[in-house]
């Protein structure tokens, strides 16, 4: 059974994380991220793969912004609700830039272990999917 002071530092310790993504700081995601960590919906590794990731999101969604509705820890997993925004200004994988608005919703969960996170997942809303392939429908019919 995890402490209640341990299941403070680990909420800590990923509300921390959402700051940094918020302000892209990848400076600051090795305090935060195990170099062992594995992100088992991106295959990404480490505090390097975090910020690559977080890069590609600042790089596609200008103004982007991510509130977190709902932060949850048990023993050493956090899970966060969140909400992201922003402008579709740049490519995003497959995603061409639309200018248009973006929104998403979805959820990620964090195991942690001596202070940092070294587990990850993610789940995205569906409706964002369905939003993002009308967006990049209507952009092909426009052209």
């Amino acid at each position: 059974m995890t402490s209640a002071h341990q299941l403070a530092l680990n909420e800590e310790i990923v509300r921390e994380l959402y700051t940094c993504i918020q302000a892209n700081r990848a400076d600051r995601f090795e305090a935060l991220v195990s170099t062992e960590h594995v992100d088992h919906s991106n295959g990404r590794h480490g505090p390097a793969g975090f910020a690559a990731a977080v890069a590609n999101l600042h790089y596609a969604y200008s103004n982007f912004r991510i509130e977190l509705e709902t932060v949850v820890a048990a023993d050493d997993l956090v899970v966060i609700q969140w909400h992201e925004t922003g402008l579709h200004t740049g490519q995003f994988f497959n995603l061409k830039p639309t200018n248009q608005p973006f929104e998403a919703r979805g959820l990620n969960m964090y195991r942690l272990a001596h202070g940092k996170i070294v587990d990850s997942w993610i789940a995205v809303d569906p409706k964002t999917f369905r939003a993002q392939q009308l967006a990049q429908a209507t952009l092909r019919d426009a052209t």
